[in-house]
């Protein structure tokens, strides 16, 4: 038992079945956005999403799509699916 975590168990955001919670590990590029992406990991910082946070995910958009619900710090917000990709994190078990 113990020891550190694999980057096997860290689970994009996108990926958490709706009403998990879970801690963020990291905040990773995505090369969808390019050029942009450095500006998009800062303004989801801003938001709260940053390492160590606690999150739920709230629910998914019609048919599982965006938005994607999550709540951080009390606040509720709506990502759409490539900004989740970026959010690495570690489930909690219920």
């Amino acid at each position: 038992m113990g020891g550190s975590a694999l980057s096997s168990a860290h689970t994009p955001l996108h990926r958490l079945p709706k009403g998990t919670k879970a801690t963020i590990v990291d905040i990773v590029a995505h090369a969808m956005f390019g050029e942009l992406d450095e500006q998009v990991s800062l303004r989801l910082k801003e938001l709260g999403f940053l390492p160590g946070a606690m999150l739920q995910v709230i629910g998914f958009g019609l048919f599982g799509t965006d938005p994607i619900a999550v709540r951080i710090n009390g606040t509720k917000f709506g990502l759409r699916r490539a900004e989740a990709e970026k959010i690495l994190t570690i489930a909690h078990s219920h």
